[in-house]
């Protein structure tokens, strides 16, 4: 069936609109992490958190100032008093307007506001904290993600190196049956041990789309977009000292900087629920202008001495006795407050315990890969060394091919062998940066 030309054009047209539009990032590690965090939804959920605490923390501190109100009224009498005296006479305008002005200050708390500040100032802290973490967890996230497409395109690479090792033997040993050398056995070996590796070439390859769809999702990037990461699997470059990693994870780790936070803010809001048990001295001022009325009993609102000024002033003192009662809600609530304290300073100790357990877990693992990276570094040499020596020997008709296909799987296994413990240690170092809680080892 032939497409009208119009058609055709139309179509081609649309295909190369399609593929025009596509998007293709190349990224290094360090632009992955950039654009990682800028699409991380859940960075931008803490920095909306950030930004509440700071709200919040400003409407605290508008507290400690005065407060100024103003006001103003108009009200009709429709039965307007008089004296009782003869004759009568008014005693207020019929329609009065009046406005007042209010001023308030807090004198002083005993500790109310103070506290109530701290635990603001607190709370900025602790969104603060929490932002950081989210960073660095996205950062491993995204580092680990990235390493693990590294590690899926160099099985790729190695497989097909592989399958095209496979594919010359193959082609050999036609060459050598066609000159009446070896058996059909010999080929018809070869070609069964291309054809079955085929598949692995297929796993590897499906391994590299995963990689590059779970990179995607943890960068944020729309799955239609290309993405083509830049760099070649190598241990990441860290200095490991056992000692100060583990100084640095008491001090810098998440979970114990949470914890001592939160233990802060329960001291704070004990204080806090002390205080309220105090009194509360405040001060108020206020001034009113209201309208009159003239001889008459109309009203006036144009003459300044029909107006009336009213000042008043005061202190006032509130003491809520009812918090120092010992089966109140005030004194079981401080109660609680001691014990719950208590409480997360044990889970404080035990938290760093464990910290300490896992970094030093981390290092001991870090060292057996490293270990691993060097033997299979130089079993890669070997194994190379090996089948260039079997190749050259199978060509010459010395060695069958059984015996290429196990220095093949050989050269093979120990460079999958060597990626793999690469990827470990690699591993093994985000793990340590989590131990640590940092996002880098310097």
């Amino acid at each position: 069936m032939k497409f009208p030309k119009v058609l055709a054009g139309a179509l081609l047209l649309v295909l190369t609109v399609g593929f025009a539009s596509a998007e293709t990032l190349s990224l290094t590690l360090d632009q992955a992490i950039e654009l990682g965090l800028e699409n991380s939804l859940a960075v931008r959920s803490r920095k909306n958190a950030l930004e509440s605490a700071q709200a919040s923390l400003a409407g605290t501190k508008a507290s400690i100032y005065p407060s100024l109100s103003a006001s103003a009224g108009w009200m009709h009498l429709f039965e307007q008093p008089e004296t009782p005296t003869l004759p009568p006479s008014p005693i207020a305008p019929q329609d009065p307007v009046s406005v007042s002005v209010d001023l308030g200050q807090t004198i002083y708390t005993f500790g109310k506001v103070k506290g109530g500040l701290k635990l603001a100032q607190e709370a900025v802290g602790s969104a603060s904290l929490d932002l950081e973490e989210e960073r660095r967890v996205t950062v491993v996230q995204i580092k680990n993600a990235f390493y693990g497409y590294l590690l899926a395109r160099e099985v790729q690479r190695i497989n097909r190196e592989t399958l095209e090792s496979k594919r010359e033997a193959y082609e050999v040993a036609r060459e050598r049956y066609d000159a009446g050398v070896i058996s059909d056995f010999e080929v018809l070996n070869a070609e069964s041990d291309l054809e079955s590796f085929k598949s692995t070439v297929i796993s590897s390859d499906n391994g590299v789309l995963m990689a590059v769809l779970g990179l995607k999702n943890v960068l944020g990037v729309d799955e239609g977009t290309e993405l083509e990461p830049v760099g070649d699997l190598q241990p990441i470059e860290a200095k490991i000292d056992r000692e100060q990693l583990i100084g640095l994870a008491l001090s810098q780790k998440y979970d114990l900087r949470s914890l001592q936070k939160g233990i802060e803010i329960m001291e704070i809001q004990r204080e806090l629920d002390l205080s309220l048990r105090r009194p509360t001295v405040s001060g108020w001022f206020n001034y009113t202008l209201s309208s009159g009325m003239d001889a008459d009993g109309k009203n006036d609102y144009f003459t300044w001495d029909a107006w009336s000024h009213d000042w008043t002033a005061g202190v006032r003192v509130d003491i809520p006795i009812s918090g120092y009662f010992p089966w109140s809600k005030e004194t079981a609530d401080l109660e609680r407050a001691q014990v719950d304290i208590q409480g997360m300073r044990i889970g404080l100790k035990t938290a760093a315990s464990g910290i300490r357990l896992a970094v030093e877990s981390a290092v001991l693992k870090i060292a057996e890969e490293q270990a691993k990276i060097d033997s299979g570094r130089k079993s890669v040499a070997l194994a190379e060394r090996l089948y260039e020596s079997a190749l050259d020997q199978y060509e010459g008709g010395y060695i069958s091919s059984m015996d290429l296909k196990d220095t093949q799987l050989a050269l093979n296994g120990a460079r999958l062998a060597y990626t793999q413990a690469i990827y470990s240690y690699n591993l093994n170092v985000l793990e340590l940066m989590d131990a640590v809680g940092v996002s880098e080892l310097q």
